[in-house]
């Protein structure tokens, strides 16, 4: 039987060092390295849409937190987990450059996210793939068309987009298949 602490072939490419690495040292997918500079207002639609995105990845976080009670070290989320992290606070600067107001992550702790944690790995893996997969849906029919007038923005909301669809997603569909094979 296999350790559960190995990585998953190819890694998930959050920038922990396990996954592969752009020669500027870079990770692949998680690039948030862009100046917020505030021209124009943000108009009411984007700071919707930057406080919806920031929720979405509150929500995730204290998932991924959750289960990482439950399953110590388990892993995407032990990596993921820090990923989303710096997804919020990407956004969290967004808000600030803005001088907007930083709501506080309501779901952690929260009795409902603990609740939702499955029974094992590979069902935390699934329902994390769902996650990501409404992730994707989001920024492509609603936060990406509501900050199309705000370049940094933008490129902040499609790196979010694409790391969830790009690392986060295929490591957690790898993980429930490697926890399903170690049954």
């Amino acid at each position: 039987m296999q350790s559960q602490q190995q990585e998953a072939p190819n890694g998930c490419g959050c920038g922990r060092g396990h996954g592969r690495r752009r020669q500027d040292g870079a990770a692949h997918g998680c690039d948030l390295s862009v100046a917020i500079e505030v021209g124009a207002p943000l108009r009411v639609e984007a700071h919707a849409a930057v406080l919806e995105a920031l929720d979405d990845e509150y929500r995730a976080r204290a998932f991924y937190l959750a289960v990482l009670e439950r399953f110590p070290g388990a892993l995407p989320f032990a990596h993921i987990v820090d990923s989303e992290d710096r997804h919020a606070n990407k956004l969290i600067e967004i808000l600030r450059a803005y001088g907007r107001d930083i709501p506080a992550n309501s779901y952690i702790g929260s009795d409902d996210i603990r609740r939702s944690v499955p029974a094992s790995r590979a069902c935390a893996c699934d329902l994390a793939v769902d996650e990501e997969k409404h992730n994707v849906s989001l920024y492509e029919t609603r936060l990406l068309p509501a900050v199309v007038a705000f370049p940094a923005i933008t490129h902040v909301f499609t790196r979010l987009m694409l790391a969830s669809r790009e690392r986060h997603l295929p490591a957690f569909q790898r993980w429930s298949a490697t926890y399903r094979h170690w049954k």
